[in-house]
C-alpha cells in the first residue's frame, strides 16, 4: 500500500513537473532579467566560483540530460553555439527561466503535505531537490561567466538593441 502511493506521488510529482516546465517555456523571454532579486549574483557566488569549489560543477554540468536533448526547438544551454551579442544574451535570459522552473518545481513539492503524511511529503521535497538543485546550480555557474563576455564585449543586456520578441517566437 506505501509503496503504491509512493508510486502515485512521484506520478504526480512529474506531471506537476511538467506543468511548470510548459509555463516556463510559454512564459515570454522579455519577462526575466539577470538582475531580478531571484537571478543577481550573490556575493558569496563570487561570479559561480562558489559552485566550481564546493561542487566541481564543471566536472559534471555537462553531463546532466537537458530538455532541449529531447526537443530541437527549445533553446539548448549545453554548450556556447556562438559569441554574438544577441545569442549571448538570450543564453543570459534562458538560464533565468531555466532556473525559475527549477525553483518552482521545488516549492510545488510542497503540496504533497496537503495530502501525504510526512514521510512521503519529505521524500517527494528530498526527491524534488536533489533532482532540481544541480540544474539550478549550473545556471547560477554559467550565468556570470556569460555577463563577463558580455561585460567585456561592452554591452549588457538592457543595453543591447536585441529584439526578444523575435527571439522568442521559436518557443
Amino acid at each position: 500500500m506505501k509503496l503504491l502511493a509512493l508510486i502515485n506521488n512521484i506520478l504526480v510529482f512529474m506531471i506537476i513537473s511538467i506543468i511548470n516546465t510548459i509555463i516556463s517555456i510559454k512564459l515570454p523571454i522579455a519577462i526575466f532579467h539577470h538582475d531580478s532579486w531571484l537571478f543577481k549574483a550573490r556575493a558569496w557566488e563570487k561570479d559561480g566560483y562558489f559552485y566550481q569549489h564546493w561542487f566541481s560543477v564543471k566536472r559534471w554540468k555537462n553531463r546532466l540530460p537537458e530538455l532541449s536533448d529531447f526537443l530541437s526547438f527549445l533553446f539548448s544551454k549545453k554548450q556556447m553555439k556562438q559569441y554574438s551579442t544577441e545569442y549571448l544574451c538570450r543564453f543570459a535570459l534562458e538560464t533565468c527561466r531555466a532556473e525559475l522552473v527549477h525553483w518552482c518545481i521545488i516549492i510545488s513539492s510542497l503540496l504533497f503535505t496537503k495530502w501525504n503524511h510526512t514521510g512521503i511529503s519529505l521524500f517527494i521535497f528530498g526527491f524534488a531537490v536533489l533532482c532540481n538543485l544541480p540544474y539550478i546550480i549550473i545556471q547560477r555557474y554559467n550565468r556570470p561567466r556569460i555577463l563577463s563576455i558580455l561585460a567585456n564585449k561592452k554591452m549588457t543586456i538592457r543595453g543591447s538593441r536585441l529584439n526578444l520578441d523575435v527571439l522568442h517566437k521559436d518557443i
